[in-house]
């Protein structure tokens, strides 16, 4: 079966963005079903399916960009099976080299972009409203947390100087 003949919408939208004339919807299907889409009369559902998939993972990447194309990856597993991953979303950020709440803005982020809803892992609103608040009467008084490890750190420093 040739992608030309294929009349869903969706699949046709993924291939017009794409430009790859149906390539990669085959090649999951191929992947799928172990067998040569050509050769193979397919349900409308598995082409709708696979359509679906492809959309979904372009979503997903960032051309030229492998790192945070991994932490979008990363993130919607963590937004929709948590427990298949097998990680929190610390120890997950930690494999990845960046901080928790990176990996967390990134996972925002895409479930703003795809309409995912809310993650159990996530705060609330609210709640976030409510340490961003926080976090800036901190910066204010001069007591952040950032403030205190750079004075940490310099103190460190000069008693290294003094020292050596």
């Amino acid at each position: 079966m040739h992608w030309q003949n294929y009349s869903f919408s969706l699949e046709q939208k993924a291939v017009e963005q794409a430009g790859d004339q149906g390539a990669g919807v085959e090649s999951i299907i191929t992947a799928i079903e172990g067998e040569d889409p050509a050769r193979v009369t397919m349900s409308d559902g598995d082409r709708e399916l696979a359509g679906a998939l492809l959309e979904f993972i372009r979503k997903i990447i960032r051309s030229g960009n492998a790192a945070l194309t991994a932490k979008r990856f990363i993130s919607i597993c963590l937004q929709m099976a948590p427990d298949v991953m097998g990680l929190t979303q610390m120890a997950a950020a930690r494999q990845l080299g960046v901080t928790r709440s990176a990996l967390s803005k990134v996972g925002i982020q895409l479930a703003e972009e795809m309409s995912l809803g809310h993650a159990r892992w996530r705060k609330g609103e609210q709640t976030r409203r409510t340490f961003r608040e926080a976090q800036l009467r901190a910066i204010t008084a001069g007591t952040h947390v950032s403030f205190i490890r750079k004075k940490n750190r310099l103190q460190k420093e000069a008693a290294k100087k003094q020292v050596g």
